[in-house]
């Protein structure tokens, strides 16, 4: 018998206490002996609090109240029928796809420019990334302040332009105010997508586009079918992460809006907020977060798979 550890070994059923149990492979417990420590640390940090968060959705938990009386599925049955909570969905999921679409854009427009040969291409490269590396409460703050209703620079250029005679309440008007936020994340998350798609972008061969350009293809025919489709596993994997972390954003709205004018930018982080520290529901609250996750799920199964799917490639 070969006794070679890369040789697979035979795995012989056995009886075990009435069990069929089965013989690992040589070197399977040291597999598992190091992964250990990851697996005890995932479930500390993810599978400890998750399993929490579950329980106190199901109970009527109070913040400062040590009683906590097992209600099933009442906090979500509540959630349902708030009409808050509706509306929370649906501006939670029209932020995120709006976002998406204006960061896709921006950041391939711009990915495409800085993969010119530019004679200041380094500089602009370091300069593009900036707004996605400041912190995101310097960048409420300061958008704060240009989107003021009274002395922000948005009102002021607009006058200026004699695009407008009065101030607009960019912050305090339910029918901008939604917009204005989204327009802020779409300036924070496009560098990442141009980053990404400018690393992609130049994995593309230019032996392609030279070889198409020969052909008679012009740069219109070129980007459909050489760029496009050379950047679309940077371009999902990036979707996929921005869409996670956009679904999930708090600070940048709460900072600026705080979830106003009255429901106009309650997404669901801010609803949960709301719930859980200023109601004091902390169970009603956490059912609100729960809700999220199914839809964070998904996203992060396309995500797994599509990785998955790259690295077979």
């Amino acid at each position: 018998m070969n006794l070679d550890t890369q040789t697979p070994v035979t795995v012989m059923p056995s009886r075990l206490f009435g069990w069929r149990a089965y013989r690992l492979p040589r070197d399977a417990g040291l597999g598992y002996l190091l992964v250990l420590p990851i697996v005890v640390l995932l479930l500390g940090l993810v599978g400890y609090p998750f399993v929490l968060a579950i329980w106190q959705s199901l109970h009527w938990k109070l913040i400062g109240v040590q009683e906590a009386p097992f209600i099933g599925l009442g906090n979500y049955i509540d959630s349902v029928k708030d009409p808050i909570f509706r509306h929370s969905v649906f501006i939670t999921v029209l932020y995120t796809l709006v976002a998406q679409a204006g960061k896709v854009s921006l950041g391939l427009m711009v990915a495409l420019i800085l993969n010119q040969r530019l004679p200041i291409r380094s500089f602009l490269r370091g300069v593009v990334i900036l707004p996605w590396a400041l912190p995101t409460v310097a960048s409420a703050l300061t958008f704060m302040w240009m989107l003021s209703g009274g002395y922000g620079v948005f009102n002021y250029v607009l006058r200026q332009l004699h695009l407008i005679t009065t101030n607009i309440n960019w912050l305090s008007s339910p029918d901008l105010a939604l917009w204005a936020v989204t327009g802020v994340n779409i300036w924070r998350g496009f560098p990442f997508f141009a980053i990404c798609l400018l690393a992609g972008l130049q994995s593309i061969s230019q032996e392609l586009h030279e070889a198409a350009s020969v052909d008679g293809a012009s740069a219109i025919d070129r980007f459909w079918h050489i760029t496009i489709p050379g950047i679309i596993p940077v371009l999902t994997v990036t979707s996929l992460l921005s869409a996670i972390w956009t679904i999930n954003d708090f600070t940048l709205i709460w900072v600026m809006t705080q979830g106003g004018p009255s429901t106009a930018t309650t997404v669901l982080p801010v609803l949960t907020y709301r719930a859980a520290f200023l109601s004091l529901e902390l169970g009603k609250g956490v059912a609100v977060s729960v809700a999220l996750v199914p839809l964070v799920v998904v996203l992060i199964f396309l995500l797994v798979r599509t990785l998955s799917r790259a690295e077979e490639r």
